[in-house]
């Protein structure tokens, strides 16, 4: 005989009663209604992923373009130099293959306070390193921007050079004169990082050796740093191919924006 009071077995009964599990057409509308917001959801975290990602590159670019500015005001208005046979860059000292960039040692390193990470694009993952560690992601307009100076010959072992940085005031329309910009190269062989901007006209001069040093790694388009400070994102130039590793060119074989006064730069002392 069962000893449970009454009220409680009848409590006992409704709830028994009341409980009962999803039928299987309410757990397919549910699985449904998931696998709906997950379709709209997911394309939107993508697209705010990389909107963040494209605005810490343009953050990087703006500091760039402010170091390099602060670095003119201390050298008599003397753009920067790219490099020097020393191994020192713009960005720090570049030892070679298997050896760590020191961020320290670049013309520029003392205005962005010695941090490496202002050289690199967060969107630049994929590529075949240079160093011990992360270079540089963006490539800098030393073509028209540095003259170039050699003592001697490539090969002979005391070999020097020295790209020298031009006058300022040579930069005849700063707002569409480049300065840096995403860059990567891939000569023949894998993807890797780049830092001498090569304009067009160079880069093309060769048939059959043509190569592109401009990267379009933000949804089809690159980050520009201009001459007079401002940064945006730049299409690739339609006339002109882009390869397999979204590297091509932002102007035609008219170097349009990166030329300068060439005439006052060619006959710099």
């Amino acid at each position: 005989m069962d000893s449970t009071p009454l009220g409680i077995r009848r409590k006992l009964n409704v709830n028994k009663k009341t409980i009962r599990g999803f039928t299987l057409i309410e757990l397919l509308v549910s699985i449904g209604i998931i696998g709906l917001l997950a379709g709209i959801l997911l394309p939107t975290l993508a697209k705010a992923k990389w909107k963040s990602r494209t605005t810490k590159n343009q953050n990087n670019l703006k500091q760039i373009g402010m170091a390099s500015a602060l670095y003119e005001g201390d050298n008599r208005s003397r753009m920067v130099s790219v490099a020097d046979w020393t191994g020192k860059q713009f960005f720090g000292h570049f030892g070679g293959a298997g050896q760590p960039v020191d961020f320290g040692a670049g013309s520029l390193s003392p205005y962005v306070s010695n941090d490496p990470r202002v050289w690199v694009d967060p969107a630049f993952t994929t590529y075949s390193q240079r160093a011990k560690g992360h270079t540089c992601s963006y490539a800098y307009n030393h073509f028209y921007l540095n003259k170039n100076e050699e003592k001697g010959n490539w090969w002979d072992p005391d070999y020097k050079y020295w790209w020298r940085g031009v006058h300022s005031s040579l930069i005849r329309n700063p707002s569409e004169t480049v300065l840096f910009g995403d860059s990567a190269r891939n000569w023949m062989g894998p993807e890797e990082e780049n830092w001498f901007w090569t304009p067009p006209s160079e880069a093309r001069r060769w048939a059959g050796w043509e190569t592109a040093y401009t990267q379009f790694r933000h949804n089809g388009k690159c980050c520009v740093l201009w001459a007079d400070g401002h940064v945006d994102l730049r299409s690739p130039e339609p006339s002109l191919p882009v390869n397999k590793d979204n590297l091509g060119y932002i102007c035609g074989t008219d170097d349009k924006f990166f030329k300068l006064n060439k005439q006052a730069v060619n006959t710099l002392k």
